[in-house]
């Protein structure tokens, strides 16, 4: 295997080997990349021109290269524990609202591109889903949305900054919460609200993630 990679990477040109490390560390360091991210646009048209030499590299250090060609997204998986994020209770939380809300617009408005959707909305579902009369303090819910823009789930529209103060902020949810919350039904999405609703320490139980 690791003959195999050298002999890949070996084939690219000269600016692409050199290229090479950075985008897989990129792509390692933010397990996605978005094709509708400018940020993200180059090193994915990278990886999409050289799909093969990245899986090779990627297949040395165990992960896996993923392609959602539809979203447009690459995403890097290991099964190995030491390289899989782990989220608190309150982000796991955030991020089965996120994809619930996804679902929910694409269903209703059958866009073609990512949907859009509220901070008040964002606040509303978290409420309903957790069963939890009082919200999560401000500080809370914009260090919890920024972490999740971190990794590539949401943006705000028109890149303004997050604030949950303005119910009107407006955030787009990217197609990413289906990879990173990979159920299909309408009946695993529930026993993902059943197995949270029981947790009783939101801040102090972690959660493994797929990151």
């Amino acid at each position: 295997m690791e003959t195999d990679a050298c002999l890949t990477a070996a084939s690219l040109p000269e600016k692409a080997r050199r290229e090479l490390p950075r985008v897989v560390n990129r792509l390692l360091g933010q397990t996605f990349l978005h094709q509708e991210v400018e940020a993200d646009k180059d090193d994915y048209y990278f990886v999409q021109r050289h799909q093969a030499p990245v899986e090779a590299v990627l297949a040395l250090a165990g992960f896996t290269l993923v392609h959602d060609e539809y979203h447009r997204i690459f995403q890097a998986l290991t099964e190995h524990s030491y390289c899989r994020a782990r989220y608190r209770l309150d982000e796991s939380l955030m991020i089965v609202v996120l994809r619930k809300l996804y679902e929910e617009r694409l269903e209703r408005l059958s866009l073609a591109s990512d949907p859009v959707v509220s901070v008040a909305e964002v606040r509303e579902e978290y409420r309903t889903i957790t069963g939890r009369e009082r919200d999560l303090g401000v500080v809370q819910y914009e260090t919890l949305l920024r972490r999740l823009r971190a990794l590539g789930l949401l943006e705000t529209v028109d890149g303004r900054a997050i604030d949950v103060r303005d119910g009107e902020t407006r955030l787009r949810l990217r197609g990413s919460l289906r990879l990173i919350l990979p159920v299909q039904t309408a009946d695993e999405m529930e026993a993902w609200l059943r197995r949270y609703r029981r947790a009783e320490e939101p801040s102090e139980q972690p959660d493994e993630g797929d990151a």
